[in-house]
């Protein structure tokens, strides 16, 4: 079993006498806590409740809510380990913040100066893991002085390696996400109208050519194809070429609008691709056209 002076030796002797400053010596810190409402800061309050629980655990005195410390010690065998975590907690009820308890090896020492730095940035911010990360290391370095609490000292050294990755993610958070990537721009169509054998361009057709340019800056399309089209009146052969001029004009235009000329492709169908499926030699309107579609 531990005896006092290993304690005063492991550094809880200015621990316990800052705390027997105000109280009474006849009455041991466990025998103290069931009757004890802590103060102070939301951190000194929380290692209060979790030194508590420690001590308790040794099922020396009644229960005190904790944030998860588990219970993982021998009952009523190590009534110096609980008076340890008692005392701890008492200073921490008067609002003064027990300091974590020395280290013992390279381990332990990274582990403390680890745990010194998030608490120096965490304790007022996030006091509930700040106070949970103070006591997994406590209790890790207490347990680790009583041989037969081997066991208990290793799992407080995982809880630790927990608690002290949640403070410290408090602190650093991942950043968000970047946003998603913006949708691609549609494809969209743009159709002009020729009179019977014309490949001149109206008033109204060249509203909708301007139409075609707006959109096309506003949706950031870098393409455009344009195809011409015609009716089934007249040759084959010479519907397949003014196809070609009505788109090509199309082009010109487009580019006096404002359109790079390397960005457009044009081509002719004739009468191949009507839109109103007619027999040959039919006047048709709707087939005398040119589509223009803006493209990613």
């Amino acid at each position: 079993m531990l005896n006092a002076q290993r304690f005063f030796n492991r550094g809880l002797a200015l621990a316990i006498a800052a705390f027997a400053l105000g109280a009474c010596a006849s009455t041991s810190s466990l025998d103290d806590l069931a009757n004890t409402t802590p103060s102070g800061s939301p951190f000194t309050q929380q290692l209060f409740k979790n030194y508590a629980y420690l001590a308790n655990s040794f099922g020396g005195g009644a229960d005190a809510d904790t944030d998860g410390v588990s219970s993982m010690f021998d009952d009523g065998t190590n009534s110096d380990l609980a008076e340890a975590f008692a005392t701890k907690a008492l200073i921490a009820a008067r609002g003064t913040e027990p300091a974590p308890e020395p280290s013992t090896d390279d381990a332990s020492s990274q582990a403390r100066s680890r745990l010194m730095a998030a608490l120096a940035q965490g304790k007022d911010h996030f006091p509930v893991d700040a106070a949970r990360a103070q006591t997994d290391y406590d209790c890790w370095m207490l347990n680790a002085t009583v041989e037969s609490q081997a066991a208990a000292a290793a799992s407080c050294r995982d809880s630790f390696g927990q608690s002290i990755g949640r403070l410290e993610a408090d602190l650093h958070p991942a950043p968000p996400p970047p946003p998603p990537a913006p949708a691609p721009a549609a494809a969209a169509n743009y159709t002009v109208y020729f009179d019977f054998d014309s490949w001149t361009l109206s008033g109204e057709q060249l509203a909708v050519l301007q139409s075609a340019i707006n959109a096309a800056r506003t949706g950031q399309q870098t393409h455009i194809t344009i195809v011409g089209h015609t009716d089934t009146s007249g040759a084959a052969d010479y519907n397949q070429g003014l196809s070609v001029k009505r788109a090509n004009v199309v082009k010109d235009v487009l580019v006096q609008m404002g359109a790079r000329p390397d960005s457009i492709q044009t081509s002719g169908v004739g009468e191949t691709d009507l839109a109103v499926p007619t027999k040959d030699g039919v006047r048709e309107r709707q087939n005398r056209r040119s589509v223009v579609t803006l493209l990613p």
